[in-house]
């Protein structure tokens, strides 16, 4: 099969379109024939060998996919995940036999596997995943906006309702509304009826945010007074949530845009991880600061009932080509785009 792999780490240009052997399909996993792949940020660090990443070579990269089911174990079966469904994949795969997992944790779970990283991911044009990592998607959601969206979804949901839980009506601040994660924040926020602010570091990204359903946005890319703003836009309450994928540039305008009680969510540090905390301000207004930290299985299965329901779809801002992957990389580090940049084989 053809599929984009590398053999070692470094710039776009490591990024190999070629020949790779085809999966083989183990008990209790699904073949599927890879319609849609999503690039993310994680792809990235895989490629570059960025915080560290390292991986056993040749390894074929991408997290998010989308396709159709070409053959299924018997147990796949029984569980009616059938040949010729149409289906994206979970790329977090736990190993649900350790403590964690048995008990009902396997965001813990330290023998997970991830699709791109220690196993083969969705750069090609089949794979073969486990069966409880498949979920259909309905026929409204074309491939390219399903493969948009396991991982930013994951992460979405995670931030604003497991570490945030968040509530009908409170003010969110999503920052950069223009990537995976922020595009899917501003639906899932929707979703609980809440006020949405966001950010972006180009106008554009802001119109097309409020095309979406948020109510105010401010660039940060051009107006270093973006806090004030955002307070202006609340009453100067402040915010009751601030999702961010950023870091330490937007971390000092954060704190000050939080309300009392206000909880701020990071699942990024693309512009550094340093940043200074005022713990008598923490304790003195109630704030609280909290990572991602991993996820369930179960987060995901809750927005996955929500998208056959046509409650949310991922957001597509450019399809490539698979063996134009390099472009494709290249584009994610410019950071020119809105929501999700997919290959199709």
């Amino acid at each position: 099969m053809k599929a984009v792999y590398v053999t070692e780490q470094g710039g776009p240009e490591v990024l190999t379109f070629g020949d790779r052997p085809d999966p083989v399909m183990g008990d209790d996993e699904v073949l599927v024939r890879v319609r849609a792949a999503a690039v993310n940020r994680f792809d990235i660090y895989a490629r570059s060998g960025e915080n560290r990443i390292q991986l056993e070579m040749p390894r074929i990269l991408g997290e998010d996919l989308a396709g159709e089911v070409i053959e299924a174990s018997l147990p796949a079966m029984e569980r009616g995940i059938l040949p010729g469904a149409r289906v994206l994949v979970d790329p977090r795969i736990p190993c649900w036999r350790c403590n964690a997992c048995v008990a009902g944790r396997d965001d813990e779970c330290e023998d997970r596997v991830d699709l791109g990283y220690q196993l083969d991911g969705g750069y090609a044009e089949m794979i073969s995943v486990p069966a409880r990592n498949v979920y259909e998607i309905p026929e409204s959601l074309s491939f390219e906006e399903a493969a948009a969206m396991p991982v930013v979804f994951k992460t979405a949901w995670r931030m604003l309702v497991t570490k945030a839980r968040v509530q009908p009506g409170e003010t969110v601040l999503i920052h950069a509304a223009g990537s995976g994660v922020g595009s899917a924040a501003i639906q899932v926020a929707r979703f609980f009826g809440c006020h949405v602010i966001v950010t972006a570091g180009a106008d554009w990204k802001l119109e097309r945010a409020q095309e979406m359903g948020a109510h105010e946005g401010v660039s940060y890319a051009e107006n270093d007074a973006w806090p004030d703003l955002v307070l202006a836009f609340t009453g100067d309450r402040g915010v009751d949530v601030i999702i961010d994928s950023v870091g330490e540039s937007l971390w000092e305008g954060s704190v000050r845009c939080l309300a009392r009680q206000g909880r701020f969510v990071t699942c990024g540090v693309t512009s550094g991880h340093r940043v200074s905390l005022h713990l008598g301000q923490m304790f003195v207004r109630g704030l609280s600061v909290t990572g991602v930290g991993g996820f369930l299985a179960e987060e995901f299965t809750t927005v996955m009932r929500l998208v056959q329901n046509g409650v949310f779809k991922g957001v597509v801002g450019k399809v490539f080509p698979l063996r134009e992957a390099a472009e494709a990389h290249r584009l994610m580090e410019s950071r020119d785009f809105f929501g999700k940049i997919v290959l199709t084989p």
